[in-house]
């Protein structure tokens, strides 16, 4: 299990810190809070990306 930093699973989504912290507030992304921090697990991350509706992620990877 590999756990994930905001910076990271931002970096990860393409998003802003900021943008990830607004998802976790409205509670549309799975996280945990380890030590008052937030923490994603990569597993729950990339699973909850590709279920999640719109573009995917690779299809944005690949038009780069």
């Amino acid at each position: 299990m590999n756990l994930w930093s905001i910076k990271k699973t931002s970096e990860y989504l393409d998003r802003s810190e900021g943008a990830v912290r607004n998802l976790v507030l409205r509670r549309k992304i799975p996280f945990r809070k380890v030590g008052g921090r937030l923490m994603f697990i990569e597993n729950e991350i990339t699973t909850w990306a590709d279920n999640s509706p719109g573009v995917k992620l690779d299809d944005l990877k690949g038009a780069q």
